[in-house]
């Protein structure tokens, strides 16, 4: 039991972070909210009324039809959903979700450290530090979702003490590497790159057992996470998406230019960083393998974080991959857990130096300070900014806007406050426009001529017309959506640059449902995934009741 009193610390120490809000009854508004804001409320509505619908928004985002949650996190945005429920308004999810991700943060880098045998103390103070790091409170000062992603990843990463102790966890990876899946895709990659460095060290001298071992775990892996890639395959072989934007100028967000106040959470990781690394360079030969790895590996994110690396001329060059990272200062994010193990285990190493774990406890002291201020700053500032900005749009008074956040009814605070945030969209006739204004003037502006409403797992969409002709509707169209009318499919006369239809209408009243229909094949694998993560769960649970037995 003497363990839990660590975790009870932790909890005491999320919940003091969410004072000031609670006190001073404030929200921060981020430039990600709306968008995560549209996801959860959609998954919330679902859950609620019993209409679902996995591949398209049929509850936010205007109701318009539009692919999000299916290739975003799609199992972990209906807990998100769960989450939202239980909260009631979006100030009081926020408050909520803050406390729950500054908690999982402090208790996921805890039990790492603690599964690899460092003290408790030590342990603790590692982990109070890394709460209040940029990593965290990107999500709580931006609501930015690599936060998420940054809480879970220190769980991920218990496989690392295991491959240490040349034992390969072939089911603690490949849920791991699921669970960063289902979560956040771009950390999952990170989980992976991670991983790899300290596999090359395990597999040394016996790469038939382990290749065998890692081809076993992908293919776990696989069943646990087919519905994230299904669900990719199947709306790219389709349809041309609007990825999220290209950077050009990634360089900018580099954490020695643009990206430095990644640097400034807390204040006081900047003096941890130069000691660590001085006290390693120092005390070298005292120090054991694993940590000097950690050390290594972690500097290595450092750098992918810099400006050194020569972004803007590899996204120039389109080189793969290299413009779905947007930002480098998202490599911080696993720099500042490997940093943080590596300053925990250097602790360890010279366990005759005492002035560590102090050096560790005042940083956690002065980081929870800085934390609160930095938090109560950012809090003041609700009121005093307008809500609206370039693609924002308020469509109520800005103290209707705001107050509408903390209403039961959370689809007003979406309808009092639009974003025309274009990512997924799909892609015709090779349009180069730009998809913010496209999505604004087709979705945002008609919305109000239509009312829509949810039925049978469906979209409905209602109007009444002057004359027959032609009428575009605010949906949108992808590969497998169905227009319905009368009980029988129709086909759209054209499609925008974004997939927003043009049908013919009649004078009168016009009635049209919309839904996805995506192949047979893909709710058999949906199941399967289903009952993989199951039959995984469960044999998990049964090894945990045989070890305590």
């Amino acid at each position: 039991m003497k363990r839990y009193r660590y975790y009870l610390i932790i909890l005491l120490i999320a919940g003091l972070f969410v004072v000031p809000q609670l006190w001073t009854q404030k929200m921060i508004l981020g430039a990600d909210a709306l968008f995560h804001y549209n996801r959860f409320c959609e998954t919330a509505e679902q859950i609620k009324t019993g209409n679902f619908s996995y591949f398209i928004s049929i509850f936010g985002f205007q109701q318009s039809g539009r692919i999000v949650n299916a290739v975003y996190g799609p199992l972990f945005s209906y807990l998100q959903g769960l989450l939202v429920l239980l909260a009631g308004s979006w100030f009081r999810y926020q408050v909520l979700s803050n406390f729950l991700v500054f908690f999982l943060a402090g208790s996921s880098l805890f039990k790492l450290l603690t599964y690899g045998k460092i003290k408790e103390h030590t342990a603790l103070f590692a982990a109070i530090i890394f709460m209040t790091t940029y990593s965290i409170n990107y999500w709580v000062l931006n609501q930015g979702f690599t936060s998420w992603g940054a809480s879970l990843l220190p769980f991920c990463l218990i496989p690392l003490v295991d491959l240490k102790n040349r034992h390969f966890p072939i089911v603690k990876i490949a849920v791991s590497m699921a669970l960063m899946t289902q979560v956040h895709m771009l950390t999952a990659v990170m989980l992976g790159l991670i991983y790899f460095p300290f596999f090359i060290s395990y597999a040394r001298k016996r790469w038939g057992v382990a290749l065998l071992e890692l081809v076993k775990a992908m293919g776990l892996y696989g069943c646990l996470s087919i519905n994230v890639w299904i669900s990719l395959i199947l709306i790219n072989t389709g349809d041309q998406l609007k990825m999220p934007f290209i950077n050009p100028q990634m360089s900018e967000k580099a954490i020695d230019l643009g990206g430095a106040y990644w640097l400034h959470y807390p204040g006081i990781l900047r003096v941890l960083l130069i000691v660590g690394f001085l006290l390693c360079l120092v005390y070298w030969h005292s120090v054991q393998r694993f940590t000097k790895q950690l050390l290594i590996f972690s500097g290595i994110f450092f750098l992918l974080s810099t400006s050194i690396v020569p972004w803007d001329w590899l996204v120039a060059h389109n080189v793969p991959f290299i413009s779905l990272i947007q930002f480098p200062f998202r490599f911080f994010t696993p720099f500042t857990i490997l940093f943080l193990f590596f300053f925990a285990s250097l602790a360890e190493d010279l366990a005759g130096k005492k002035y560590l774990p102090i050096i560790l406890a005042l940083f956690s002291v002065v980081s929870i300070g800085q934390n609160l201020r930095i938090l109560s700053s950012d809090l003041n500032q609700w009121g005093q900014e307008t809500l609206s900005s370039k693609h924002t749009f308020v469509r109520a008074s800005e103290t209707k806007a705001r107050e509408s956040f903390y209403d039961p009814d959370m689809k007003k605070a979406l309808q009092a406050v639009e974003k025309s945030s274009p990512d997924y969209l799909p892609i015709y006739h090779n349009d180069t426009k730009n998809k913010y204004v496209s999505y604004e003037k087709q979705i945002l502006a008609q919305q109000p001529k239509f009312a829509k409403t949810v039925k049978n797992n469906q979209l409905e969409l209602s109007w009444q017309a002057d004359k027959a002709d032609s009428v575009q509707l605010p949906v949108i169209i992808y590969q497998n959506t169905k227009l319905i009318e009368d009980g029988r499919e129709i086909n759209p006369s054209s499609l925008s640059n974004i997939g927003v239809p043009t049908i013919k209408q009649q004078a009168g009243k016009n009635t049209i449902r919309l839904r996805y229909d995506p192949p047979s094949y893909v709710m058999i694998i949906f199941a399967f995934c289903g009952l993989s993560w199951f039959g995984t769960l469960s044999w998990c649970v049964y090894r945990f009741f045989m070890k305590a037995g």
